[in-house]
């Protein structure tokens, strides 16, 4: 009796002893799991490598004007430094009437042209554009860019206007019949080139 009394009391000890220490310990907190998606910035792709063979291409501006690029890394970097400004890449056909590269050979995009002539609205003087024709003897003064696409898509011969330098037309206005177009000044110097005299030794 006395050994059965002692491993109950041993028992129940440990149980007291279990239930203390299961007390005094605080709950683990319960941690959930969240997915976090984190989403880096943007990187905007870099201009493709071009080489000195790398095919032309045309840029359009929002004005409509259309202008030849040596290559795209080019035009990527004339629209980066907006020189012109929002210029962007479009197709060849846009660039038809465009014969060189540079800012200067800039030209209205090509639009095929409509059945009928359209009714052109007149723009004020000051807006007024001078146009010289293919063989470029002959100029006149057009209201814009509207009118010069009916003459060169409705008369005859048929793409025979380009637009040029105002000074080319002069004193002209508009509705004067085309007549030799002006001489511009000539800006350039010329090269002064010196020869040297040699004397030979006797």
């Amino acid at each position: 009796l006395q050994l059965q009394l002692c491993s109950l009391l041993g028992l129940s000890t440990l149980l007291v002893a279990l239930v203390l220490v299961t007390a005094t310990t605080p709950p683990r907190p319960t941690t959930t799991r969240r997915s976090i998606i984190t989403r880096g910035p943007r990187i905007c792709p870099l201009p493709p490598v071009c080489a000195r063979n790398s095919p032309r291409v045309c840029g359009r501006t929002p004005a409509g004007d259309c202008q030849r690029f040596s290559n795209i890394c080019e035009l990527i970097l004339a629209n980066r430094r907006k020189q012109p400004a929002g210029v962007r890449h479009t197709r060849d056909l846009d660039c038809k009437d465009v014969r060189g590269v540079g800012a200067a050979n800039r030209r209205p995009c090509y639009q095929q042209c409509p059945r009928r002539p359209v009714v052109c609205k007149r723009s004020p003087p000051a807006q007024h554009i001078c146009v010289r024709s293919r063989d470029k003897k002959q100029c006149k003064v057009l209201s814009n860019n509207c009118q010069l696409r009916n003459q060169n898509c409705h008369s005859r011969p048929r793409n025979n206007w380009r637009r040029t330098d105002k000074r080319r037309c002069g004193q002209r206005q508009l509705g004067d019949k085309p007549e030799e177009c002006q001489k511009l000044p000539h800006t350039g110097t010329r090269r002064t080139t010196t020869r040297r005299t040699t004397t030979r030794r006797t």
